[in-house]
Formats: C-alpha cells, structure tokens, sequence
C-alpha cells in the first residue's frame, strides 16, 4: 500500500471531518451560496450536458450541479470511505474509481469537468498526464474548471502544508502555464473572494477589499506593478478548442 492509498481509506475521519464537520446534507447545502458564487458562470444554459467532479470527495459539489438543475452530473473519488458516505446521503451518480483509469475510455465525452481541491494532490508529471487525460475526455469547446490552493496568498502555506496528501501549489503564472502546455486555450485565472450572501459575508467581501487593497499597495511599492491574486485558493477555467 502506498501513502496514498493509506491516506484516503482515512481522509473524512482523519482530515475533513476536522475542517468541515459532519458530512451531512444540512452542511452541503451551506456552500450552496458559495458555490453559485464561484462557478454559476462557468455553466451552459443548457442543461442537458455532460458534466463531471473528478475527485468530488463527499459529492457535495455534484450535489449542487444536480439540484439546479444539471441531472447529468456526476462525480468520482479514489477514497472509498468517501464515496461510502455520499452514497449514504442519497446523492446519486457518485463512483469509486481512480480519474486517468475512469477517463480512459471517456474520448470527447464530456462538455465541462470540474475538479476541486485535486490537482495539488499530485506530482508535476502527474498533473501533465492528469490535464492530457482531462484535455481528452473533453468534447471541443468543453470546458475544464480547476480550484486549487494559490501559491501567492499570504496564507499559501496554509492549504499547501493543511493536508499531507498535497504535493504542490499554483500562482497565476503557473496555472496558465501548464493549461498551455497542455493545449488549452483562453486560459483565465479568478481569485476566491468572500461571496456575498447574507451580512456576516458582506461585512467579510468589505473587509476583504481592504486587505486586498493593501496587498496590492505593497505590490505596488516593490515591483511597479499592482497585479495579483491573494485569495488562499484560485479558480482557472481553460478550453479545449480547435484554435492551433
């Protein structure tokens, strides 16, 4: 048995349940709000296609796809402890499989693939032969979507070091740079900002912005340039086109 495989046969009771809590449909459905804020834009109107969340842990997120209406779905983990609990909280379509075996024979299949929190669980040649496997499965004109812990966020240690299963961080730069490598185009890279969905959460986005502004400031000052992302986890979103 490997790490990981010792790992993952453990990672609610010995990881998540110690940030997330129960694994109950009650705590799911308060991300709800989070998750329309991050990703609702990503979504096709049309309901109808073809979706997955490689590495969808407890299917939470599937879960959210589903109830606003995506009925297609559908996710995958390795851990099987997680999968046992998605399929004790009803959620369907949730499978135990390793990703670059279940995408194998996927060829053109999907129109959008989601993974959240997954790739920094990898090693650089990994992630080259998990985006290969990704660009593939993709329909052209389908659309990846990756959350993935930001390497230049004050607090980058925090989610890079917070789970020994995590081999790597991204930055901006080297987000975009191995979604081109791996022959994705319009590649765009969006920070985590606090969503706006009650007034706790408008107090935060305030207060964020002011955080943000002073980070931006001390940019500023050493570099000439203010630009960057600061939020402890980024969103890249690419395409799988017929562009050369």
């Amino acid at each position: 048995m490997n790490y990981r495989d010792n790992f993952y046969s453990k990672y609610i009771s010995t990881h998540t349940a110690y940030f997330s809590g129960e694994v109950n449909l009650a705590n799911i459905k308060k991300q709800f709000p989070v998750w329309q804020g991050y990703f609702s834009r990503f979504l096709p109107k049309d309901k109808n296609i073809t979706m997955i969340d490689l590495g969808c842990g407890t299917g939470g997120f599937v879960y959210w796809l589903q109830h606003i209406g995506y009925q297609n779905a559908a996710g995958i983990d390795i851990s099987a402890e997680q999968i046992a609990a998605a399929s004790q909280l009803g959620i369907k379509d949730i499978h135990q499989a390793d990703l670059k075996e279940f995408l194998r024979d996927k060829r053109n299949f999907y129109d959008v693939i989601f993974m959240n929190s997954v790739l920094e669980h990898f090693t650089k040649t990994e992630i080259l032969d998990v985006l290969d496997s990704v660009y593939q499965s993709l329909k052209t004109g389908g659309v990846f979507v990756a959350l993935t812990p930001n390497a230049e966020s004050p607090f980058s240690g925090r989610f890079r070091y917070g789970d020994f299963t995590h081999e790597i961080s991204f930055a901006e730069g080297s987000i975009r740079q191995v979604l081109g490598v791996s022959d994705f185009k319009h590649i765009q890279v969006f920070p985590t900002r606090p969503v706006i969905h009650g007034f706790k959460s408008l107090l935060r986005a305030l207060l964020w912005r002011g955080i943000e502004f002073i980070l931006q400031l001390y940019l500023l000052i050493e570099t000439g340039s203010p630009k960057g992302i600061f939020t402890q986890n980024l969103i890249a979103v690419a395409e799988k086109t017929l562009e050369p």
